[in-house]
């Protein structure tokens, strides 16, 4: 059973991706994106993300922090390329590469925002506290005071 911080996180996630797609598509004209296919796509966006972030983070931590920006900028194109491939022309659409450059970072910034957002979430967050869920950086944290 998923914990109810994971479901406030997936949900967050969620609204993040469909703000800056949302956003993306009423800034360019070269994006097009209609309402019930917004939905499909933004559903499908957020499961690829998880699913190629995860894959990412199995190849080793060393080579993300080296390259976190650049494998964010790469992990968001993927997902963005696959979405386009799957959802139809007709409700998800870019088109031209300046519409795919600024939708690739409009969509990658939200992401670390809501990034920091779910990383920083407060301790009495329902669910895990980040501690828990980011070992890492209670141990940091610890070694640093």
């Amino acid at each position: 059973m998923l914990s109810a911080r994971l479901w406030i996180t997936i949900a967050t996630a969620f609204l993040a991706n469909a703000a800056a797609l949302g956003l993306s598509a009423w800034l360019l004209d070269d994006f097009t994106l209609t309402l019930g296919w917004w939905i499909v796509a933004v559903l499908l966006f957020t499961v690829l993300t998880v699913v190629l972030r995860t894959a990412a983070m199995r190849l080793g931590s060393r080579w993300l922090r080296v390259y976190a920006i650049t494998g964010g900028l790469a992990l968001t194109l993927v997902a963005l390329l696959l979405t386009d491939w799957i959802v139809p022309s007709t409700g998800f659409d870019i088109e031209g590469w300046t519409a795919w450059i600024v939708v690739t970072l409009v969509v990658w910034a939200f992401g670390v925002a809501f990034g920091e957002i779910d990383r920083h979430a407060p301790e009495s967050a329902p669910g895990e506290s980040p501690e828990q869920r980011y070992p890492e950086a209670r141990d940091a944290h610890r070694r640093a005071s």
